[in-house]
């Protein structure tokens, strides 16, 4: 059986760094281990440029990614640091430090120590343990220890309204009341409520071929929300929007385009309604794509300094790469090659004004998408500016 090896930071009841494995768990190194995995990534993180793959298209300094999912080990961030050299990628938000206390979280951290300020972290919920009077309290408990830690938000996966269950047997609410002190807390704490609610609407269509992301949800068949007890699309959200109204002092980010990006208005009115909200670019560019260019334009614009870029770039344990959607394309795992393009097509679409060019992640869409072109001062302010002034920010 393979084991999983994580990087583990020393932490109040540990002097030394640690690797730890999944199966046989944790085993001594020397406490000058930090200073050489230092070394050994900063190599990794200055590979040799490929001739094949064409120079990044961004404004002259590094882009900060907001929305990536890293595996806290070597071999995984190794590969990142890679792409992120040939696509012009500086800092980065992991979105999937795990939970509080948990090996991948304590390896997480590690991997931040290691960063040296270009990492910063988002932790997730614990959902065992749901059904007991306690759940709601160890949730605030992770959550303080997660700030202590320097954590900067939450990350809450779909799971939450599409796959966590009760003992009952039913899915859990978005408004189920032992909800209410984590976002609560979040507020008190500073920490950010990243938010991943629904897919596109055609998530919850029948997966058959007339569904315009058939290919996409034959190979990933548990991303259909269709039928069964599964919510709307239309009521995750008005769930959503009543949350936000509920928690006036949490800051949310709505990642993948406020959750709705194939409706402009909506996530138009969201932002202009209430001033705790923030979204990001993440995997949607094929969805707010197909809107008339000088609308979306405007629609930037407008919101500059509510926008974050962000790629959900991901990168498995065993350095296998997902650009935005399903692992295998066509039968063929992406190489960095095409991870470098995939960054590419985002430059493209913000900074030229090309018609009908392709979107970062054709799977997600067999259509073409023109260009928008946005000013200088705004593509920085969601290229960098935002994630510094909204994670990067002194804790």
């Amino acid at each position: 059986m393979n084991k999983t090896t994580y990087l583990s930071p020393s932490r109040t009841h540990s002097k030394n760094m640690s690797l730890t494995t999944s199966a046989s768990g944790s085993t001594t190194l020397p406490k000058g281990l930090l200073l050489s995995l230092s070394l050994l990534l900063s190599c990794a993180s200055t590979p040799t440029p490929s001739a094949q793959v064409e120079a990044p298209m961004h404004l002259g300094e590094p882009v900060i990614d907001s929305h990536v999912h890293i595996s806290p080990n070597m071999q995984a961030l190794a590969v990142a640091l890679e792409v992120f050299e040939k696509s012009g990628i500086g800092k980065f938000v992991v979105k999937s430090a795990g939970p509080v206390g948990t090996p991948r979280y304590e390896a997480n951290l590690a991997m931040e120590k290691i960063m040296a300020g270009r990492m910063k972290s988002f932790i997730n919920i614990d959902w065992q343990g749901i059904d007991s009077p306690a759940w709601s309290d160890l949730q605030v408990k992770a959550l303080t220890q997660a700030k202590a830690d320097g954590m900067v938000g939450v990350k809450v996966f779909k799971a939450l309204g599409l796959g966590v269950r009760t003992g009952d047997g039913k899915l859990l609410s978005v408004d189920d009341p032992r909800l209410d002190p984590i976002f609560e807390t979040c507020g008190k704490l500073g920490l950010i409520f990243a938010w991943h609610i629904a897919d596109p609407v055609a998530f919850f269509k029948a997966p058959i071929p007339d569904n315009e992301r058939y290919d996409e949800l034959k190979i990933a068949e548990s991303w259909s929300f269709y039928g069964k007890d599964f919510p709307s699309f239309n009521e995750l959200m008005e769930a959503q929007e009543r949350r936000i109204k509920k928690h006036p002092q949490t800051t949310f980010l709505l990642i993948h385009f406020g959750n709705n990006a194939e409706d402009l208005s909506y996530v138009d009115r969201l932002l202009t309604t209430y001033p705790n909200v923030y979204i990001d670019i993440s995997a949607r560019v094929p969805e707010f794509g197909r809107h008339p260019a000088n609308e979306v334009k405007e629609f930037f614009i407008k919101h500059q300094d509510r926008i974050l870029f962000g790629s959900d770039f991901i990168v498995s344990f065993d350095g296998k790469m997902q650009l935005g959607s399903v692992w295998h394309v066509e039968g063929e795992e992406p190489g960095i090659d095409n991870a470098v393009e995939f960054f590419t097509r985002h430059w493209r679409y913000f900074e030229t004004d090309a018609k009908q060019i392709d979107h970062p992640t054709p799977i997600q869409g067999k259509w073409k998408v023109d260009a928008i072109s946005l000013p200088k001062d705004v593509l920085r302010k969601l290229y960098v500016t935002n994630a510094e002034n909204l994670i990067f920010k002194p804790q």
